[in-house]
């Protein structure tokens, strides 16, 4: 988390050019003083600052300053969520989907999910494709879970792979193809190992040229996710 935490902040600094107390804080926070980012960031945030106003939400999620509140987290959140800010959102979604430091709601994870996946966040289209699935804050609709599986899955989601592949498999939402299921499921393998076993079930379904063809398939899709992912 602290390594996902301190990336963040070195890829928000490689595109933006930001305030200097921001960077002070910022600075801190690479070397693990939270504290002291956080004084630095709080009068920002209070004036406004998007990017300040989702660190000290995070700050306060991970619980790595002094008397950390998740409630606090929620209203810097909701704050940067309200002027754009996308991280902010899909933390939001989960906040209330898990009902931490805020009333559980499935109606508004739903809402919040659907700004950040709108707006092209991968995990965001994972989770809102999962409350399509269960009828979580919205109709159940199978149709655009799956939809939404695929396009968390080209963003290089393991879990949407998976969860795509098994909709092939039970033409679930989706017309039944097992040789693409299979091909999914070995996507979703290399991304994260406690797949393999999906892609070892779908395999016994399908026959030795259609596992052969499958593989095939399944080099050429991550090849392609792979060249999606450099153009980003």
């Amino acid at each position: 988390m602290l390594f996902f935490f301190r990336t963040l902040l070195l890829c928000l600094l490689s595109f933006q050019v930001v305030h200097a107390d921001f960077n002070d804080g910022r600075a801190a926070a690479l070397v693990g003083d939270y504290n002291t980012a956080h004084a630095e960031w709080l009068p920002l945030a209070e004036q406004g600052h998007i990017d300040a106003q989702f660190y000290i939400g995070l700050l306060n999620s991970n619980q790595l300053i002094d008397q950390p509140s998740q409630e606090q987290a929620v209203r810097w959140y909701l704050l940067a969520a309200n002027n754009g800010h996308v991280d902010a959102q899909f933390n939001l979604g989960i906040k209330y989907d898990k009902g931490i430091g805020v009333e559980q709601s499935d109606t508004e994870a739903f809402n919040w999910y659907f700004k950040a996946a709108k707006s092209g966040h991968p995990e965001a289209q994972f989770n809102l494709a999962n409350t399509y699935r269960d009828g979580r804050g919205v109709e159940a609709n199978m149709e655009r879970a799956v939809t939404l599986y695929k396009a968390a899955s080209f963003n290089g989601v393991p879990q949407a792979q998976a969860n795509l592949a098994l909709s092939l498999h039970l033409g679930s939402g989706v017309e039944q193809d097992n040789v693409m299921a299979y091909v999914w499921a070995s996507v979703a393998s290399e991304g994260d190992s406690k797949f393999t076993e999906v892609k070892d079930s779908m395999a016994q379904e399908l026959t030795d040229s259609d596992i052969q063809m499958g593989d095939v398939k399944a080099l050429e899709l991550t090849e392609r996710l792979a060249s999606l992912k450099s153009e980003k």
